[in-house]
């Protein structure tokens, strides 16, 4: 492969971890300090994500590791008590049909994002080839965890414009 397809992988992963960090990290954070700091992390993730190229995988089938169900929900929680009343907004499922809005978490985008990432990471580490990771990678972004990014990432930026409006109405 080239050097600048283990560039993208090392800024993906980078991006990734990066992203991680500061969700193992909100306990240690404010509230407002954490939605600046993971919507910063995952802006990034999601533009790195991008830039991942369609490539054909080298093998068929990947074997795919139970999802942790439990780990999850402890993060989960965690972060719906970080968000509070932040956590939850209104969204549209799909933006190209006429639907309801449905109830979407902060809490739940981030857990899952959070997992996916670590669920592809780790395949790095099982010595799956450079192929079948970038496919897996991108698959994942655009099958799953992309979604949940931009829905978080929107309804951090009204949170914040909300707030910022609140401020400046209050000076």
């Amino acid at each position: 492969m080239s050097e600048d397809l283990d560039s993208l992988i090392h800024r993906f992963r980078a991006a990734a971890q990066n992203f991680m960090k500061i969700v193992d990290s909100a306990p240690h954070f404010e509230r407002e300090g954490f939605l600046v700091s993971v919507s910063r992390a995952l802006a990034e993730l999601y533009t790195v994500a991008l830039q991942l190229p369609v490539i054909e995988p080298d093998t068929a089938e990947m074997n795919e590791t139970r999802f942790p169900t439990e780990a999850w929900a402890h993060l989960l929680h965690s972060l719906r008590e970080k968000l509070g009343p932040l956590d939850m907004y209104w969204e549209l499922f799909d933006s190209t049909k006429k639907e309801d809005l449905v109830q979407g978490t902060l809490s739940g985008d981030l857990s899952e994002i959070y997992f996916d990432l670590e669920h592809d990471l780790h395949l790095d580490k099982t010595g799956v080839g450079q192929r079948d990771f970038v496919w897996k990678l991108r698959f994942s972004f655009l099958s799953h965890w992309g979604r949940h990014a931009l829905e978080a990432l929107k309804a951090m930026h009204d949170h914040g414009v909300e707030t910022e409006i609140r401020r400046a109405i209050e000076m």
